[in-house]
């Protein structure tokens, strides 16, 4: 009976314990895990404005445009005309009104296929209200740079755009940018603000494209993501995949595919579905670019996005993945693969940040280069059999470059330091 009675004691102890516990780690953990601060009341202003440039659903002939205007659906259109023409076409714009808990927007996006090589201007109208004139180019050159920028995630007057401008002015050939997630701080119209001042003059002209990351969210059990983000990048309003946002297109011989991975870990066994049938369909396409936001090694702990590890790496090494550019971690790594004879081959993993926050990293870890209290920004070009991908610091000078050839069903990849 005492025996009992000490058992049944100590089982009463041990829960009070474990209770304990739990109380004391959400105590630690609970804004990190649902603290969502209440977004300041803004006014979307009754003209164009936010206007972005992406990249299109139907392959490297084809644009997006979208920006906001007011907090009524309009008439909307947009204006494109081809310099060596003096016609004006005009397209008829989609419109979807948003409420969020700071106010009330409406963004808009029109969608440009078929569009041929040469130089484009184009203007945005809502309402009667027309927006200036922008242009951009399309090319057929089969050796082109992009640009890639992992978390911006920038305070509110930060200098991310003095940061861009530069990159802007030293890479004005580019043929668009890839953002690798947390383009924002939080999903407040103040930060949405912030990230367009930081790339005026970029985002009319400059191709963009994004996957989300973990900021673009709305914490809680069940994450969701704002929904200004997927209409920001509106590619994603024809892309999204059982709720997810993911996108895949075709530019030149590159096949880039961008994945959701804050979704939710349930989540991560359909989208590894959708993985799998997208990289099936690209088996003929000489390079292969994959962009998530979480890093599939972690440079802050070995466990860390365990379940991204195991349900995407395995198909980024079966499918010969060249390039994976993530972010999150806030600081500059590069991990090459090794096969069995400790030859250096692919896949290459990236991690890359340009946020003014640094994070504490893993000096242990995997990868063969590690830098943080810095920020950087990449170029990749590819030129036929050749890409190189090419490290900057925030002060233009060059941190790391790494080279993978492809020729004749050989793979030689090299890297300095």
């Amino acid at each position: 009976m005492k025996i009992k009675n000490l058992l049944k004691k100590n089982r009463l102890f041990i829960v009070f314990i474990l209770f304990g516990c739990i109380a004391f780690l959400c105590s630690q953990r609970w804004d990190v895990w649902f603290g969502n601060p209440i977004e300041p009341p803004y006014l979307s202003r009754n003209f164009p404005e936010r206007i972005q440039l992406t990249l299109g659903n139907e392959g490297q002939f084809s644009r997006n445009v979208s920006w906001q205007c007011g907090d009524t659906l309009a008439t909307s259109n947009l204006f494109i005309s081809k310099k060596e023409t003096s016609d004006t076409t005009a397209i008829e714009a989609a419109g979807k009104l948003l409420h969020t808990q700071g106010g009330t927007t409406v963004t808009y996006h029109a969608k440009l296929t078929d569009l041929k090589a040469g130089e484009y201007f184009y203007s945005v109208s809502t309402g009667g209200k027309q927006s200036d004139w922008y242009n951009f180019k399309v090319s057929t050159n089969d050796r082109f740079t992009f640009v890639y920028i992992g978390d911006i995630q920038d305070t509110i007057g930060g200098n991310a755009g003095n940061m861009f401008s530069k990159i802007n002015r030293n890479n004005k050939d580019a043929a668009f940018w890839i953002l690798g997630g947390d383009v924002i701080e939080r999903p407040h119209d103040q930060y949405w603000n912030e990230y367009y001042t930081s790339m005026d003059s970029i985002s009319q002209t400059m191709p963009v494209l994004a996957c989300p990351g973990n900021h673009e969210y709305y914490k809680g059990l069940c994450n969701k993501l704002d929904e200004r983000f997927i209409y920001n990048f509106p590619y994603f309003v024809y892309s999204r995949n059982e709720g997810y946002a993911v996108f895949n297109t075709n530019y030149q011989n590159v096949a880039i595919i961008t994945l959701d991975s804050h979704h939710g870990f349930w989540t991560l066994f359909s989208q590894r579905r959708w993985f799998k049938n997208t990289l099936d369909k690209m088996y003929d396409v000489k390079w292969k670019i994959v962009v998530l936001h979480h890093p599939v090694y972690s440079v802050r702990g070995k466990l860390k996005h365990f379940f991204i590890r195991c349900l995407f790496n395995s198909l980024i090494r079966k499918y010969g993945v060249d390039i994976v550019l993530q972010g999150h971690e806030h600081c500059y790594a590069r991990k090459i693969t090794k096969n069995n004879n400790n030859t250096l081959v692919t896949p290459v993993y990236i991690i890359s940040q340009s946020s003014p926050k640094n994070y504490k990293i893993n000096p242990n870890s995997s990868y063969d280069r590690l830098e943080n209290g810095m920020r950087f920004y990449q170029t990749i070009e590819i030129c036929t059999d050749t890409l190189t991908l090419k490290t900057y610091t925030e002060t233009e000078n060059l941190y790391d470059q790494v080279r993978i050839i492809k020729n004749d069903c050989k793979l030689l990849v090299t890297a300095t330091k």
